[in-house]
């Protein structure tokens, strides 16, 4: 059975401050292998963990780790352990948040004290099974983490095409980095999601079931990305976002990083219930407060009121969520106002904030409406934010924030979107969609300009009534509320070269909220295969990353000096 972590052991002399490099023969690692140098200050919660093993006299064991809140940071169980597999203590633990540049364990500007570590109940040292811990540590004033994804997040990652899994996750970390040093900066690789059943196919390694997979299937001009040695215990999350949504911890991988072959990273999704269980263990307990509503954008006539309904959750796992709360903010004119008529509010109903309940158990919600009553006489879009918070802070605040819009307007809101319908050597069809959105307001005299490029003909614009000028203008006539017309235009050129045009939406009255939603591009493309997909006016290849950090060591050990 192949080694499922490694560890790291720093001696003064490798790169400068530190020395010789041990890690574990014939076993998983896992390090930062053909990735880039992480932007500064772009990962504000990103922690360096730093043991001070006592088997190691003038060395320290690395570790990644992410913050969670200002009293929470999170990382790998094996990261808590000293290089004989003993439980590290509190005491000789030390992070660093939000610095770029490797630290250590000696007194430096940043280093943070580790008040306790609760380490999950369930962490097998054989599979890597649960590898999983939470430090408590002193109360920071960093406001920026990452949300713990939810099962619905997961599930649309795991649930993507083959072509969508690539380089859709991101992992962080100081580890090697293939010339077996460590970084000296942080370092950030794009790595491909592997599903489970795949990931098993492809690994030599047993994968449990509270394991995800990542690693580099089509690395970009021969250059292997990976995690290594070093990397355990930091971040694998979804995208690039400052604020992304959290899925792994790295974990495992084979000791051969940058091989092709999967990692494996701790599946955090599943872990929820026992991060509650934790940091209530830990006396800071974490809870997951969300806040839904309706569509997105609403109507009211000039001088009109609007009524949103909202519901605010706890949708923690256990945790009750204390003084429950809904704040609001509005943008827009300074006539607008926003009051709640929510039950159970102990603050006036014009107050900005409203406390819904004092103690609000776990999977319990309240319903209740703030009503948006504008008297400026003139169209407008007012953006109204509902928030949720309790007195304990939240692990997923992503979820947290609901923002709606209202348009106030006796105007139509127009929307147009284009997309090239068929092909050949020197003809094309694109057909236009113009929409008018409002429930309330009609359009009239509506219709489609362009600028029609050289050598290009509309062939079908007689027939419909266009224009024949420069631009060409075609018309689509009235749109009563919230009705869509389609228009098909088919162009001919003599050229055969791919031609770009610019669509725009026309009507008697103004176009509520004013966006670019009534302008769209599309490349017309001759005797190809189209893209239907629609077109308005709103990289592929790799790296992957190492799970296991280094803290741990099962099996013959080997330096390397």
């Amino acid at each position: 059975m192949p080694l499922r972590t490694v560890f790291t052991t720093l001696l003064a002399g490798l790169l400068t401050t530190l020395g010789t490099l041990a890690q574990a023969a014939d076993s998983p690692s896992a390090r930062i292998v053909g990735g880039n140098q992480a932007p500064a200050d772009r990962w504000p919660w990103m922690a360096q963990l730093a043991i001070d093993d006592p088997n190691l006299p003038g060395g320290y064991l690395l570790c990644g780790a992410s913050q969670l809140s200002p009293r929470w940071v999170l990382t790998a169980y094996h990261c808590t352990q000293y290089q004989n597999d003993a439980l590290a203590t509190a005491n000789r633990m030390f992070v660093y948040i939000g610095e770029t540049e490797r630290k250590g364990t000696s007194p430096q500007p940043g280093r943070i004290p580790v008040e306790a570590i609760y380490r999950h109940a369930n962490f097998n040292n054989f599979s890597f099974a649960h590898d999983l811990a939470l430090l408590r540590i002193p109360a920071t004033s960093n406001n920026q983490w990452p949300s713990l994804a939810d099962n619905g997040t997961f599930a649309e990652l795991e649930g993507r095409s083959l072509n969508q899994r690539d380089e859709a996750v991101t992992a962080l970390g100081w580890g090697q980095t293939g010339s077996g040093d460590l970084s000296v900066f942080l370092r950030e690789v794009q790595l491909d999601y592997i599903p489970k059943n795949t990931c098993q196919s492809l690994s030599t390694l047993i994968i449990p079931d509270s394991t995800i997979c990542a690693a580099e299937l089509n690395p970009v001009n021969n250059i292997n990305q990976d995690t290594c040695f070093g990397d355990s215990g930091g971040p694998l999350f979804i995208g690039e976002e400052p604020n992304p949504w959290l899925v792994g911890l790295t974990s495992f991988g084979l000791e051969n990083c940058a091989s092709g072959a999967p990692a494996g990273y701790n599946h955090v999704t599943k872990e929820i219930a026992e991060i509650e269980r934790l940091t209530t263990q830990g006396g800071v307990p974490l809870v997951d407060m969300t806040i839904s509503g309706g569509t997105r954008r609403h109507y009211q006539p000039l001088n009109g009121t609007q009524t949103l309904t909202a519901t605010l959750r706890n949708n923690s796992t256990s945790n009750t969520a204390t003084d429950a709360t809904v704040s609001r903010s509005l943008i827009g004119s300074l006539t607008t106002s926003a009051r709640f008529d929510w039950n159970g509010c102990s603050t006036l109903t014009s107050a900005s904030r409203c406390t819904v309940a004092s103690n609000l158990a776990a999977g319990a919600s309240r319903t209740g409406n703030v009503a948006v009553t504008d008297s400026s006489g003139t169209d407008q879009v007012v953006t109204l934010t509902l928030r949720a918070s309790a007195d304990e802070n939240d692990y997923r605040r992503r979820n947290d924030s609901l923002t709606q819009e209202i348009v106030f307007s006796d105007n139509p809101d127009l929307a147009l979107s284009a997309a090239q319908q068929t092909s050949s050597p020197t003809r094309a069809t694109v057909a236009l969609t113009l929409s008018n959105h409002s429930p309330l307001n009609a359009a009239t005299n509506t219709g489609i300009s362009f600028p029609l490029p050289a050598n290009t003909q509309l062939v079908n614009g007689p027939a419909l009534g266009c224009q024949q000028s420069n631009p060409v203008y075609c018309p689509v006539g009235n749109l009563s509320p919230e009705q869509s017309e389609i228009l098909t235009l088919e162009f001919t050129t003599d050229t055969g070269i791919n031609q770009a045009f610019t669509f725009t939406a026309n009507a008697d009255q103004n176009d509520i909220p004013g966006d670019t939603d009534t302008q769209a591009d599309v490349t017309v493309q001759y005797n190809a295969t189209v893209n239907t997909a629609a077109s308005d006016s709103s990289g592929s290849g790799g790296a992957s990353l190492w799970l296991g950090l280094m803290a741990l060591l099962l099996g013959v050990r080997r330096q390397r000096n």
